[in-house]
């Protein structure tokens, strides 16, 4: 198949769960023999540097820079290059319904003809500020309900997703396809290794660690984890994440280490040498980081809505929780009373990751749902 992957930025220029994905599947879908071409916007101050297969569109990045909107405004003169890439392919993935590209993308295919399969991340964001909710429920409630409707295959990354979106999806057909995770290079650090990260860290490999990853916004719930920084002394957290609705480098805590961003490699050594990774977001469903930190394996400390789609013989391996400081405290202190057992879910979680989340896997999902489309339509214009 000739493939045309649309997203909002490039990985690794711009880190986030939709970049990742975006490259590991076109990554993926070449090994698998498919040609590919990966369109997304070229944004300051990171240019891309164009690999093959890649075609960099030039766009402006207001909107995240001013209002907290990652949708980057594509500059009239992509049009052309749209329409010659999507004139190009067989069939096009678009990885998500609302960034600005990926409309234009949709309108495009659809001129054409061409089939269309999109990925949804994520569901309605309960946003602090009102006018972000407006402007969110107005784009889902036209744009987004046209794109999904019409659209020939939809997938969400969780069932939490999809239920979250069913207001704007009624009845649609859609298939649950996890985020993968790249099992070989997110993996388990040797013991000793382990322990020299931990003390260059807090300065003593013994004493509790643990780690949140996400950007600094509500939704990801770190407002509840401040009073457990501030309250408990012997732990040390290390934050990593974008500041936003909150900026962990003004608290001026010493049992904390914040990171506004850091490398793949420093990432996967976070996850590795973490007692846990406490993850209390809302409204997410399970996430990238959350598959990243099992592949290395590190237990979780998950809201209870994160583990919607997971199954009941599975959640043994998490620590649920409500969104509240006092439940995550506990199940905190609870699982750092029990070394052996959380020793015993280190190998559990990796196991579990390499089993069910590696990229291989998720690509091959993906291209079964791709062949689909496209023998449904044969079918269509035989018929």
């Amino acid at each position: 198949m000739k493939i045309l992957i649309v997203g909002n930025y490039y990985y690794p220029e711009h880190i986030g769960g939709i970049e990742i994905v975006s490259y590991n599947l076109a990554k993926h879908y070449r090994i698998f023999g498919h040609q590919v071409r990966w369109m997304a916007a070229d944004v300051p101050p990171k240019f891309r540097g164009a690999q093959e297969g890649d075609v960099p569109i030039r766009a402006w990045n207001i909107a995240e820079e001013k209002l907290g909107f990652p949708s980057p405004i594509p500059h009239p003169s992509v049009l052309v290059e749209l329409y010659n890439n999507i004139r190009w392919c067989n069939i096009a993935h678009l990885q998500d319904c609302l960034y600005p590209i990926n409309i234009l993308a949709f309108l495009i295919l659809k001129i054409l003809r061409k089939p269309v399969l999109i990925t949804q991340y994520a569901k309605f964001i309960p946003y602090s500020q009102w006018y972000k909710r407006i402007l969110q429920s107005v784009a889902y409630g036209t744009i987004g309900r046209a794109m999904f409707q019409t659209a020939d295959q939809l997938v969400f990354i969780t069932a939490n997703v999809r239920e979250g979106m069913s207001r704007v999806n009624p009845g649609k057909k859609y298939d649950i396809v996890p985020l993968g995770v790249d099992t070989g290079f997110f993996s388990p650090a040797p013991t000793q290794e382990r322990n020299k990260f931990r003390a260059e860290i807090s300065g003593n490999a013994e004493i509790p660690l643990l780690l949140f990853v996400g950007r600094m916004v509500e939704r990801k719930g770190v407002r509840l984890i401040r009073p457990l920084i501030e309250k408990h002394k012997d732990w040390h957290w290390v934050l990593v994440g974008r500041p936003d609705d909150y900026s962990p480098a003004n608290w001026g805590l010493p049992n904390l280490t914040y990171f506004e961003n850091v490398s793949e490699e420093t990432l996967r050594d976070l996850y590795a040498s973490a007692d846990l990774l406490v993850h209390p977001s809302k409204g997410e469903g399970f996430t990238l980081t959350a598959s990243e930190c099992m592949a290395c394996g590190t237990p979780i400390v998950i809201s209870k809505e994160s583990l919607f789609e997971i199954n009941e013989a599975d959640r043994g391996l998490f620590f649920p929780v409500a969104p509240e400081t006092a439940d995550i405290e506990h199940a905190t202190s609870e699982a750092l009373k029990e070394p052996e057992r959380l020793a015993l879910l280190r190998a559990k979680v990796r196991d579990y990751a390499v089993a069910r989340l590696s990229w291989e896997k998720v690509a091959d999902e993906y291209l079964a749902a791709l062949e689909r489309i496209r023998a449904n339509l044969v079918v269509s214009e035989i018929n």
